[in-house]
């Protein structure tokens, strides 16, 4: 009897490890704080996430204080509960370890390596999304909204 497989190639076997775009249910598992490569301070994640098949994944995000990554350190905050800690500017590693929330997970591109090449794509955290966003009423349908067409009484049908 011989070994059987299904031949891949080199894009198809990377591509194995790598979730569809999409908002995906995520835990801390650890956090650690440090300072970022432009000297701001930050709190770098590892996040382990579920795809729909239920299989985890583990993704680094990185919560960096500048003006410009704000709406992620908020959103991160609402979604895990740490909204107390968000209005008095400040919490650290401890307080994230063990959270739980939902993520908006995008595939990024593989970026050019130093040594030649391309390193390969690679799921990254977009944004947090807050329990606050999560319970939101959707836009309802014009028949979940009671909408009544007088002109349906006319219909021959």
């Amino acid at each position: 009897m011989s070994f059987t497989f299904t031949p891949m190639t080199e894009e198809e076997i990377k591509s194995l490890n790598i979730m569809d775009s999409g908002i995906y249910d995520f835990e801390v598992i650890k956090a650690e704080q440090s300072i970022s490569k432009s000297g701001n301070p930050m709190i770098k994640l590892m996040l382990k996430v579920w795809d729909t098949n239920g299989r985890e994944h583990i993704i680094y995000d990185y919560l960096v204080s500048t003006s410009n990554m704000m709406y992620k350190i908020k959103h991160f905050c609402e979604s895990v509960g740490l909204e107390d800690k968000y209005k008095l500017g400040t919490f650290d590693e401890n307080d994230c370890v063990g959270k739980c929330g939902k993520v908006d997970i995008i595939i990024q591109k593989g970026q050019s390596s130093p040594n030649g090449g391309n390193y390969p794509d690679k799921n990254t955290a977009r944004d947090y999304i807050s329990k606050i966003e999560m319970n939101e009423p959707k836009i309802k349908s014009s028949k979940e909204n009671n909408f009544v067409d007088s002109n349906l009484d006319d219909l021959p049908f």
